[in-house]
């Protein structure tokens, strides 16, 4: 009997197995993705007043759908999805952070800028929330408009005082309903928005007013 009930098990053991396999690899590994890298259409310089002060960026906030590494979509108003095979070389609030940072080096507008994660000392901190980050489908075969969307604050520091507050929403629409085509409209519209940020921090009426009053450090300070 008991030899009777073992062969039923390993019976059963195999039979579980098999259906396993059958169901789609349940036990599989993850389907690999393909890798997509960022790199923002930023706008040729233009004229901008230089403003003394040292601006720290920090990594944007986001909610959980668009804090990821995968690259999203909506096909409706009320759904978030991602696209199966592809997916960022990073999660999208550090590759804002970058395309932010980027465009205020090469404004040339302030005097130095860093990543807040740098342990930096400066005059200002520009803190960002990722509002919008995906493909936005109006139709199911149609190309899909790239949507990029911040809320910006300039945070005066040490005091933590906010100088301003702005919202910027940035669309550009895909050639082709193919990913990397999805890709190169993201690069847009966030060199779009970013550039929109970059003005809008330098020319800001409440900066501005502080410009003789903010003292510049001539470097960095590392915060010990």
């Amino acid at each position: 009997m008991s030899s009777l009930r073992s062969r039923r098990l390993r019976l059963v053991v195999i039979l579980w197995g098999l259906a396993l396999t059958g169901c789609g690899g349940i036990l599989s590994e993850a389907p690999k993705r393909q890798l997509y890298r960022l790199e923002p259409a930023l706008a040729a310089p233009a004229p901008l007043p230089r403003v003394p002060v040292q601006l720290l960026v920090a990594v944007p906030i986001a909610p959980a759908g668009l804090d990821t590494s995968r690259i999203a979509l909506s096909r409706t108003a009320v759904s978030l999805d991602y696209y199966f095979d592809a997916e960022w070389t990073d999660r999208a609030p550090l590759l804002a952070q970058t395309a932010l940072v980027d465009a205020f080096e090469k404004s040339g507008a302030v005097a130095g800028v860093a990543r807040d994660s740098a342990a930096l000392r400066a005059d200002l901190v520009l803190e960002t929330e990722l509002r919008d980050f995906e493909a936005v489908y109006d139709s199911p075969n149609a190309p899909p408009r790239a949507s990029v969307g911040f809320t910006a604050k300039l945070i005066k520091i040490p005091e933590r005082n906010i100088l301003a507050q702005t919202t910027i929403a940035r669309q550009a629409t895909a050639a082709a309903n193919e990913v990397p085509a999805v890709v190169r409209a993201f690069d847009e519209a966030l060199g779009t928005a970013v550039d929109e940020v970059v003005r809008w921090a330098v020319t800001n009426t409440g900066l501005l007013r502080r410009r003789g009053a903010v003292h510049s450090r001539t470097r960095f300070v590392r915060v010990l």
